[in-house]
């Protein structure tokens, strides 16, 4: 859950308060936890309870209520939608702290996020690839849910990782389509900051956003996800009116909306249409209920809980430990989940799937430590000396300074 802090209200408008927090790196920390526990309860069946995230809500067997409620707290998709609201927030920080205009700049920024992005995805790209030919073998686990049986069994082609490893697909590792998402979000950010400055473009925006929430389009459902990086824009902006109305509330209240928006992001498609994959609906709900928590934690910043350290750093390793971890909880549940055999009891089920969850943890943390020092960092700040470069191209030489000049100066 998330605390409240105490309100340190700063001003959007003052560019040296344009500023990434901490309690922002531990939201986006504790969600992509959230994701990892989310998984390992996905992998085994419970009380013959296959795919759980995909059936309603069965209040006769108390272990299929148990699951859905573990899977309702550690809520995946809900946390990848907070991770969406988070990039919109932050990104528009970062293009409203940077300054300058025209084409320059702009590539400027499109290089920052392509060295932000594509390092990591290749290589956990290649490593995927890698476990597919050298881990991973076709047969089913007996146990196992239908879900768990349907990833990495097979052997993948050069065609196949290459357009892995360019964001197209997602066949090697599963929760890179985010990855492709932002890569498209992220293209369209400096556009959706422009589209905030005025309300009636807002509106317009917001309108056509949802339009196409709704929209049968079939691009990997980037159409129904856009409008939560475009709520997350509009935070820098007009946050700070919420967040002071917020604050003016008596605690109690204070911790019953947050209360409700948590409930909201945990169990809304849980309660309602657990059976679509992406449902519009429960999405829209959830980025409304998350873009409310990034509001009032990045105005009331560096309080309670968000402040840990922990969390900060886990924060800070998040990519890392998003896209790897996957491909490490599958290695653990294909080496130990055959121990379970054909009729697992659900309380050996649960605590298999408990245990995995805890190695995968383990073994993440570190690969994900070691590649935010060794890659994702020293890429970053390749990323950012190119995009520097770029952006001074496009600036004015100084003119030298004459003789007389240089005299009166002196003088």
């Amino acid at each position: 859950c998330v605390m409240t802090p105490q309100p340190i209200v700063p001003d959007p408008s003052t560019p040296e308060q344009v500023t990434f927090s901490n309690s922002l790196a531990s939201l986006r920390g504790t969600a992509a936890s959230f994701v990892v526990i989310y998984h390992a309860f996905l992998l085994f069946k419970v009380a013959g309870l296959d795919t759980p995230q995909r059936h309603e809500l069965n209040f006769s067997d108390p272990f299929h209520m148990l699951v859905h409620g573990l899977i309702g707290f550690f809520n995946g998709p809900a946390a990848v939608v907070l991770f969406f609201v988070l990039s919109g927030t932050v990104l528009t920080l970062s293009l409203r702290r940077s300054k300058g205009k025209g084409i320059l700049h702009l590539a400027g920024y499109y290089v920052r996020r392509l060295f932000r992005l594509y390092p990591l995805l290749i290589a956990v790209t290649l490593f995927a690839a890698a476990m597919h030919w050298f881990f991973f073998a076709d047969t089913p686990t007996a146990a196992a849910t239908s879900w768990m049986n349907g990833y990495f069994n097979h052997d993948p082609g050069l065609p196949e990782t290459v357009l892995n490893a360019v964001g197209y697909s997602n066949s090697l590792n599963s929760p890179a389509w985010t990855i492709r998402t932002e890569i498209i979000a992220s293209f369209l950010m400096p556009l959706f900051v422009v589209l905030t400055r005025r309300p009636a473009l807002i509106v317009a925006t917001l309108a056509v956003l949802l339009a196409l929430m709704y929209a049968p389009l079939h691009i990997g459902h980037v159409n129904v996800y856009l409008i939560a990086f475009f709520l997350g824009a509009l935070i820098p902006a007009y946050g700070r009116s919420v967040a002071n109305l917020y604050f003016r509330f008596p605690k109690w209240f204070r911790y019953l909306l947050i209360a409700c928006a948590l409930f909201a992001g945990m169990f809304v498609q849980r309660i309602f249409r657990p059976w679509i994959h992406v449902d519009p609906s429960s999405v829209l709900v959830v980025s409304l209920a998350a873009s409310f928590l990034v509001t009032i934690t990045y105005y009331g910043r560096n309080e309670g809980w968000l402040a840990s350290k922990w969390l900060v750093f886990l924060g800070d390793i998040s990519y890392g430990l998003y896209l790897l971890h996957f491909i490490i909880l599958f290695a653990f549940a294909d080496l130990i989940g055959p121990f379970l055999g054909a009729n697992a009891s659900p309380i050996s089920a649960l605590a298999m799937m408990t245990l995995i969850a805890a190695l995968t943890l383990a073994v993440t943390i570190p690969l994900a430590t070691l590649s935010y020092h060794y890659l994702e960092r020293p890429l970053q700040d390749l990323g950012r000396k190119y995009s520097k470069q770029i952006q001074s191209a496009g600036k004015p030489a100084d003119r030298p300074v004459s003789s007389t000049q240089t005299v009166a100066k002196t003088l």
